[in-house]
């Protein structure tokens, strides 16, 4: 016997019914247009109707007529012979369906015959001329439409039976052109069912027309970053786990080490392990660092920053890399250039580029900063401008170079006094977030084999 079901797993089970199967948007499509066709065939065939029934009782009517001033003409030469009127007059009613009669000028009826006709009446009238003189009047009440009884009924069910052809015809026309209309959201839609099932290869690709061309390209490209992404966040995972490993391996070691009495723990063995753990803890730091400048617009705290001075405690605090690299640094900055931005913030950025420059130029090579004042439609802009003498970066890396975990081509990503990849590549991506947070921004300017340029633009300080 089944155990009842708990509250939550009623809840549950009351809420997991299966998903309201929704009608695609060719079927929409096609019974939308279809909708107004038939709508517009609807108010076509109302007017065309009112246009052909009006003008068809005028022409009945006219010759309803001419048929009582005919009858009237022939009547004229019987009007001596009473039997002969009042036959013509049968024959005349019979023929028309209606009421027809002969008055005398004093209203006196003298030939009568027919049946009052349902519906609306409408009566002629002719005059009976015998020598030029009115004798009597011919008169005749007849149905006032004739319309129900064979043109009309006809050209209506005419209308109504090419109207639901036409709308069926239409409706299965629209119903194959939606469709082939949306089959372009059909495969982007596809596409990105693989996508999320894990099919990093899954593209789409769009139809004939622009907007759908659009959206798969868009869609792709998001694709490209995802895949990208992916290959990124893989290698900077093999990468990390590398630079954690080899560290936590060297402390470890050299602990155990001290423990067996093998390693004597002296200052020396001391420092190696002390050493290791700096370099543990310092991937970690990066790490911290990445998503310290994802919330660096929170925390931004901007203040009047000199630009000269800025740059000068970023290369004493670069001094010792510089001398062992071999590199000059040469600067160039107006002097009262005030930025308006977080000062921990440019000078994490600064130390960021300026690193990297010197990493990269050879030795005996010179980095450049030189600032520019400059004015924008958004205010004044101050650009600090890193040139390094490196091999420059590759034309396909340009575009990712401010991705985090990216690293550019294996030569220039190699640090030659290590052999390794320098960094965790989310340096510049700091940079990246870092600027964004302050009102600035960070690009590569220009880059060749004779050495790679980034731009920061900084926004000067508002003086009061």
């Amino acid at each position: 016997m089944t155990a009842p079901l708990e509250p939550a797993t009623a809840a549950v089970a009351a809420t997991a019914a299966p998903p309201r199967r929704r009608p695609s948007l060719a079927w929409r499509l096609a019974v939308i247009l279809s909708a107004i066709v038939l709508g517009v065939l609807l108010l076509a065939g109302i007017v065309v109707n009112r246009v052909v029934s009006s003008g068809f009782e005028t022409v009945i009517a006219d010759t309803q007529q001419q048929r009582i001033d005919d009858a009237a003409v022939t009547l004229a030469d019987r009007m001596d012979r009473p039997a002969r009127v009042q036959a013509t007059v049968r024959r005349v009613a019979t023929n028309l369906g209606g009421v027809v009669r002969v008055v005398a000028p004093d209203g006196t009826v003298l030939a009568a015959f027919g049946k009052m006709p349902d519906g609306n009446v409408a009566t002629y009238r002719s005059p009976i001329e015998v020598d030029g003189a009115v004798t009597a009047t011919l008169e005749a009440d007849l149905p006032s439409s004739l319309g129900g009884r064979g043109f009309l009924p006809l050209f209506n069910l005419t209308l109504i039976v090419g109207g639901i052809l036409s709308v069926i015809g239409i409706a299965l026309a629209c119903l194959i052109a939606t469709d082939r209309l949306t089959r372009p959201l059909r495969d982007v839609a596809d596409a990105a069912r693989r996508l999320g099932a894990g099919e990093s290869t899954a593209r789409a690709t769009g139809g004939d027309d622009r907007e759908s061309a659009e959206l798969a390209g868009a869609f792709n490209a998001m694709a490209d970053r995802l895949e990208r992404s992916e290959m990124l966040r893989r290698r900077a995972a093999s990468d990390i786990a590398h630079d954690l490993a080899t560290p936590a391996t060297v402390l470890v070691s050299q602990l155990q080490a001290m423990v067996d009495g093998v390693v004597p723990a002296d200052r020396e063995g001391l420092e190696a392990a002390r050493s290791a753990a700096a370099a543990l803890g310092g991937v970690v730091a990066q790490m911290n660092d990445l998503a310290s400048a994802e919330a660096a617009p929170i925390h931004a705290q901007p203040a009047d920053v000199d630009l000269a001075t800025a740059v000068a405690e970023v290369e004493a605090a670069l001094d010792g890399l510089r001398r062992d690299r071999g590199v000059r640094i040469a600067t160039a900055i107006p002097p009262g250039s005030v930025v308006g931005v977080d000062p921990g913030h440019l000078a994490r950025v600064l130390r960021n580029v300026v690193g990297n420059a010197i990493t990269h130029s050879p030795a005996g090579g010179t980095v450049t900063i030189e600032g520019t004042v400059s004015r924008a439609a958004s205010g004044t802009v101050v650009a600090v401008r890193v040139t390094d003498q490196g091999a420059g970066i590759a034309a396909a890396d340009v575009p990712h170079v401010f991705e985090r975990f990216y690293r550019g081509d294996p030569a220039r990503a190699v640090d030659p006094v290590t052999g390794r990849p320098p960094g965790t590549g989310i340096g510049l991506t700091i940079s990246r977030e870092l600027l964004v947070a302050n009102g600035g921004r960070i690009d590569v300017e220009r880059t060749g084999p004779d050495g790679t340029t980034f731009l920061i633009e900084l926004p000067a300080a508002v003086r009061a």
